[in-house]
């Protein structure tokens, strides 16, 4: 999971100050709707410790230390497979997400749709 935030406690204040005073400017929608004033959702961390699979945060800079040239938009969810990415919930899917609720959705439909077998319907028959 990649925030379109820099990492650190200088940015960590500026960016709850921006989140605060001028919540339509802000630039990332994983931050706004997994985070409250005091740190990561009491249930947003239930459903990432829930998680079949490991999961690993990393802010804008670190993103761009670890892959240097990835031109994936963030925020972004991103989903690690035989050693290769691919974008789970895109920085155009985040646009959409209103709530939390909505990006737990969202996330439970594309990583059942990531594990089901080739041509099946990850909804059913």
């Amino acid at each position: 999971m990649i925030y379109n935030a820099d990492g650190g406690l200088v940015n960590g204040a500026l960016d709850l100050l921006h989140k605060t005073f001028s919540p339509s400017t802000y630039a990332c929608r994983l931050c706004e709707v997994t985070f409250g004033t005091f740190g990561m959702k009491r249930d947003w961390r239930a459903t990432i410790e829930a998680l079949p699979l490991p999961v690993t945060f990393l802010h804008r800079d670190e993103w761009q230390a670890a892959f240097p040239g990835n031109p994936t938009a963030l925020p972004a969810i991103l989903l690690e497979q035989a050693g290769a990415l691919s974008v789970l919930v895109s920085a155009e899917d985040f646009a959409g997400v209103r709530s939390l609720d909505a990006l737990k959705a969202l996330l439970e439909t594309r990583l059942s749709a990531s594990q089901a077998p080739p041509g099946q319907d990850p909804a059913g028959p």
